[in-house]
């Protein structure tokens, strides 16, 4: 199984060798702010203002109680000023899991602060082209970033927000029931699981996909019950690598999911390990190489297919395979969605491998 290389737990306080903050352009959102906050608070006790971080933290911790890294940083600027630092040592040590997740939290949080925003490098990537479809979901697993986007009134995808996300213990790339580890593929939000619906383990509510797909299960792939779901409401956020295989987000996050943006049924969700992971594109790398593509997709559909309307089809290049289109559209009269897998041969040719068709009649909207 390929697992996402994870970011070593320095010693908290030294986590911020790094340097700089993060940016937003998005509009206020609690999560997004509440985020911005703690960098603020880390980028003080890199300048040795610990006074400053410190009021961060006693800010964020009356507002999250239920913060538990925010908690254990302002313990430790708190032992640092009382000449305590010694006895938080201690207890360090006496809790390694426990420490060395929260420090795995702050690190991430950090190296994401200083990557470039936004960061669409990811559907530059992998959408060849994007259907009707209002909204689509990216969760970028090396990063630990969920990214979602909107189409704008002009018809284009924007991406409107981006939330910190935890995966699988096992690291990116499912292939077996029980292994802990999150799948690589593009999928489905195939259902709506309010709070009513759902145990504590899963926060607010779910939103499961369809893992495994047509691919998984050509793949030898097994599991089930992938989902992007919510925390347990006594803690705000759980660490990189904590769930059995889902992606969990934080409840606030999760409640916009739901509430706000109401993704519908059949909103696309990428799943990759590397937005910048170029190793499977061969043939794919230029915008003619993807016109030729597209008019190779667009020429065998409508001789295969009648009333299919072009801008209803997304392609998606398959993240982690070498050589794989994914392309999916609805089809009017039978109201269906039909899925496809198209694969490049040896000679340079795609050629449709695996179709299948599915039900297209929940909409979380209704």
């Amino acid at each position: 199984m390929k697992k996402v290389k994870k970011i070593p737990p320095p010693p908290l306080l030294l986590v911020l060798a790094l340097g700089g903050l993060l940016s937003f352009s998005s509009v206020a959102d609690d999560v997004l702010l509440a985020e911005k906050q703690l960098l603020s608070g880390l980028k003080s006790i890199q300048n040795l203002s610990v006074d400053r971080a410190l009021d961060e933290f006693n800010d964020l911790s009356e507002r999250y109680p239920n913060y538990k890294l925010v908690q254990l940083l302002r313990a430790d600027l708190l032992a640092l000023k009382s000449g305590q630092s010694a006895l938080m040592a201690t207890i360090h040590q006496k809790n390694p899991r426990t420490v060395g997740r929260l420090q795995s939290e702050a690190a991430v949080r950090w190296q994401f602060s200083q990557s470039e925003f936004p960061n669409d490098r990811a559907f530059e990537n992998y959408v060849l082209k994007m259907g009707e479809q209002p909204n689509f979901v990216l969760a970028d697993l090396s990063e630990n970033r969920l990214y979602l986007y909107e189409r704008d009134a002009n018809g284009k995808m924007q991406q409107v927000t981006n939330y910190y996300i935890s995966m699988g213990r096992a690291g990116a790339g499912k292939q077996k029931e029980g292994d802990r580890g999150t799948p690589l593929g593009v999928y489905h939000i195939i259902e709506l699981l309010p709070d009513s619906e759902v145990s504590e383990l899963y926060g607010i509510g779910a939103l499961p996909i369809n893992y495994p797909n047509d691919w998984d299960l050509k793949k030898g792939r097994t599991g089930s019950g992938i989902w992007l779901h919510g925390t347990p409401r006594d803690t705000y956020i759980r660490d990189p690598n904590a769930s059995r295989g889902c992606v969990v987000l934080n409840n606030q996050a999760m409640e916009k999911l739901l509430s706000m943006y109401r993704l519908p049924f059949e909103t696309p969700f990428l799943i990759v390990d590397s937005v910048d992971d170029l190793s499977h594109t061969e043939g794919l790398n230029n915008q003619s190489s993807k016109d030729l593509v597209l008019l190779e997709v667009k020429n065998w559909l409508n001789s295969h297919y009648v009333g299919v309307n072009w801008e209803s089809v997304s392609v998606y290049r398959y993240p982690n395979e070498e050589g794989l289109l994914y392309v999916t559209f609805p089809m009017r009269i039978e109201n269906k969605w039909v899925h496809q897998y198209w694969q490049r041969g040896d000679n340079g040719s795609w050629k449709l491998v695996i179709e299948s068709q599915s039900d297209k009649d929940f909409d979380t909207k209704a």
